[in-house]
């Protein structure tokens, strides 16, 4: 009698873990979003099968922060600047950029010509900091060529040819509105930065013409690489700092050469366009900061934890009982939460991420995305929640293969990552974030122990 017991309560196991876990891909949601959406589990189940769900919020946790790794910044958002604070330290981003074969008029014979001006256009569509810090920029000729159908990283550092060939102060003295504009040439245009260059930088443009040696896009890229704009070596900004984003893509950024011959004027434009490469170099400096503090403690149970963009800290959490949670609960799991709070010391300089991202971490170490973002990337949740000033992740179906995999006396229980930036999801995240840690970390789970 025990026997057939036994196997009733497997056979109720597997069916609702194999409605659990097909449902999502057949297609089924749309049936279960007409149920309760708080309890997976119980919106699951047929009436009867299971006694009540219990509930528990009481495991121990250890959470610490860690250095980023590199990430992927090719083709993403395009910043440019520098920040500091007490909090993180100094945030810095370069920008390596190659451009587009000419537009415009295209038939003028240039010989005779010479260059009169030569200056870089670059379209920033927002700033975080200040925007009165005046942040000063320097432009250096690459020495390699890139690629658009490449891969490049946070600290891609391309060899630059050595000589200086331009520089700027950025300041846009304001939050920037996509109706700013400026007068360019006696011309009313989208709102620029605008760099001045060296004229040789125009004379060896005009040559490629000239010479035919640039007569498509990709001649032209490898006979001129691009730019590297940056900021200037030994810039402290005397407060907040502030990081440009570009809006590259909208027609107007480009290196534009002003040719004259003496009666006639023209000008030679070289646009930034879908076919170039855009890369960001991100660097950070922690000397002297909080984060600092909190990462040459070696401690595994920090009350704060540090996730900012830009390929910064990462946090890292791990719930040790859990697996003997599973051990000892053949459980259905109806619902896992994780819950973070921000901390009272959050920096304002860069804000806090409207998004926050949880990586599995595998046996060997590296990262994937939680079971449960890819079934549901919305009920996965991690969306800045204002009633709670922090965030909430749904991690039921990754605590669910921990507590299956437990019964089968495997150890799954890796831990989890989290991240205020993932490239494939978001691309590049400006965002700094102080998370409250240990005890104010909650894992609760909704479960019904199947044995019982």
């Amino acid at each position: 009698m025990k026997q057939n017991s036994t196997q009733q309560y497997q056979q109720r196991f597997a069916y609702w873990r194999t409605v659990v876990f097909l449902l999502p891909i057949l297609g089924a949601f749309s049936f279960i979003s007409c149920k309760d959406d708080n309890l997976l589990g119980l919106e699951l189940q047929p009436d009867g099968q299971f006694d009540s769900i219990a509930v528990v919020d009481s495991f121990t946790v250890s959470a610490f922060t860690l250095l980023g790794e590199r990430q992927r910044t090719d083709e993403a958002q395009s910043f440019l600047g520098k920040v500091n604070s007490p909090i993180f330290g100094s945030t810095e981003s370069a920008l390596i950029l190659n451009f587009s074969m000419i537009t415009g008029n295209t038939q003028v014979d240039f010989t005779g010509y010479s260059v009169e001006s030569v200056t870089l256009h670059l379209r920033p569509n927002k700033v975080y900091g200040d925007p009165n810090e005046s942040v000063p920029v320097e432009v250096f000729e690459l020495n390699q060529q890139i690629y658009k159908d490449s891969s490049y990283y946070s600290d891609f550092a391309p060899s630059l040819k050595p000589v200086l060939i331009g520089s700027a102060n950025l300041s846009s003295g304001k939050q920037i509105s996509a109706t700013d504009s400026i007068t360019i040439e006696g011309e009313k245009e989208a709102y620029q930065f605008l760099i001045p260059l060296e004229l040789a930088v125009g004379e060896f443009l005009k040559k490629g013409l000239e010479d035919s040696i640039t007569q498509d896009i990709k001649s032209f890229q490898s006979y001129f690489y691009g730019l590297m704009l940056k900021v200037q070596d030994g810039y402290l900004p005397t407060g907040d700092g502030a990081i440009y984003s570009m809006a590259l893509l909208t027609g107007e950024s480009s290196i534009r050469v002003k040719v004259t011959n003496g009666t006639e004027t023209e000008y030679i434009n070289y646009p930034l366009t879908s076919l170039c490469a855009r890369v960001n170099q991100f660097t950070h400096d922690y000397a002297g900061s909080l984060t600092e503090s909190y990462l040459n403690n070696g401690s595994k149970n920090d009350d704060l934890i540090f996730v900012q963009g830009l390929s910064g800290t990462k946090a890292e959490v791990y719930f040790p009982g859990l697996y003997q949670f599973g051990v000892a609960n053949n459980s259905a799991i109806a619902k896992a939460t994780l819950e973070f709070q921000l901390a009272d010391n959050q920096p304002a300089t860069l804000g806090h991420s409207k998004q926050l991202y949880l990586l599995e971490i595998e046996s060997d170490g590296s990262e994937s995305l939680t079971l449960d973002y890819i079934y549901s990337k919305t009920r996965a949740g991690g969306r800045f929640d204002d009633d709670i000033n922090g965030y909430t992740f749904d991690i039921t179906r990754h605590v669910q293969r921990i507590v299956d995999e437990a019964q089968f006396g495997r150890d799954v229980n890796y831990g989890l990552r989290l991240h205020a930036q993932v490239p494939v999801l978001n691309g590049n995240d400006t965002a700094q974030n102080v998370i409250e840690g240990l005890d104010n970390i909650v894992l609760k789970l909704y479960h019904t122990d199947i044995n019982n």
